[in-house]
């Protein structure tokens, strides 16, 4: 099986609570800033941010790839934890937030397993490629959002 280890950082213009919390209501599908690269659907909006909540994830690139992921960590403003249990991808996810002078450096972990055929036979490096290309262009999003607040 086809298996998915990739990070992706960058430095944020914000301090880590406020990046933790651009990211949740991102996820939570208050905000859309990320939304023509990724786009998340949480299964309970009013409770979501808390561990064990639900959201279901269609990332806007070829084939549509698509998964559910849960919270299994969450310590606001230094860590959010996810599992992907269902979809097109099978495994963990690390999102850390880390102070640098003001700003935050974010780190995220792709720790998956490859479900969908298509994804398999184009191969891990190909899939992982295009993971991080989704990521780096949310994470300048993010920014791009948080400055202009």
């Amino acid at each position: 099986m086809s298996r998915i280890d990739v990070v992706d950082e960058a430095i944020i213009d914000a301090d880590p609570s406020t990046v933790f919390k651009a990211l949740i209501e991102e996820l939570r599908g208050v905000t859309s800033w990320w939304k023509l690269h990724l786009e998340s659907t949480p299964r309970d909006k009013e409770k979501f941010g808390r561990k064990g909540s639900v959201f279901d994830i269609t990332v806007h690139r070829v084939g549509t790839p698509k998964f559910t992921a849960r919270i299994t960590e969450i310590i606001e403003g230094k860590l959010l934890n996810v599992e992907y249990i269902e979809g097109d991808f099978l495994g963990n996810g690390e999102w850390s937030f880390e102070p640098i002078d003001g700003k935050t450096k974010v780190r995220f972990r792709w720790n998956v397993v490859i479900k969908r055929p298509l994804y398999r036979v184009l191969g891990s490096y190909v899939v992982g490629k295009a993971h991080s290309g989704v990521m780096q262009q949310g994470l300048k999003e993010m920014n791009r959002y948080l400055t202009q607040k």
